[in-house]
């Protein structure tokens, strides 16, 4: 699956207000909490495969954790770090074709961090920039203009209940 998105415009701004937005108490908690033991790595199918470092779950966290920082002391007052449009294109890659959500990291993880839960917030604010697979962006335009992520309209709908 491809997520080349260097075509289309991205907005990081928006991924960083998206980030903060979906920084609820429970998500903040998550952030806080994890020690980067490692645990995580052994169950997750890419690290397993390539032996990459950059594939552990923990790192998956850090688009969440960089927006997470701004809040934080002393960065509230000094107004960094901010997010980039190469940390965008640096992570797409890492939340959309290297993580299945399958849920593994999050069931070994001694701190109890909902790593899967992470990974799909940190999908909204991706896709609040503009960023993702193109399918996905598609499905999520057909919703905004049709009401339906496969383009089905009320007609068709209707059609297709009457038939059935």
């Amino acid at each position: 699956m491809s997520t080349d998105t260097s075509t289309r415009p991205s907005d990081p701004q928006a991924a960083g207000e998206k980030f903060l937005t979906l920084n609820s108490g429970n998500l903040a908690a998550y952030l806080e909490g994890c020690v980067k033991c490692g645990q995580c790595a052994t169950a997750c199918h890419f690290y397993e495969v390539t032996g990459d470092p950059k594939y552990t779950p923990a790192y998956k966290l850090f688009p969440m954790a960089k927006a997470h920082r701004q809040t934080k002391w002393p960065w509230r007052w000094l107004g960094g770090p901010t997010l980039t449009e190469a940390d965008l294109q640096e992570w797409e890659e890492l939340l959309y074709d290297r993580c299945t959500m399958c849920g593994r990291c999050t069931q070994v993880c001694p701190m109890g961090i909902d790593i899967a839960s992470i990974v799909a917030a940190s999908r909204q604010a991706f896709a609040a920039a503009g960023r993702g697979p193109e399918d996905f962006m598609q499905a999520a335009e057909n919703v905004r203009e049709k009401g339906s992520p496969l383009g089905v309209t009320p007609t068709v709908f209707d059609g297709r209940v009457e038939w059935l």
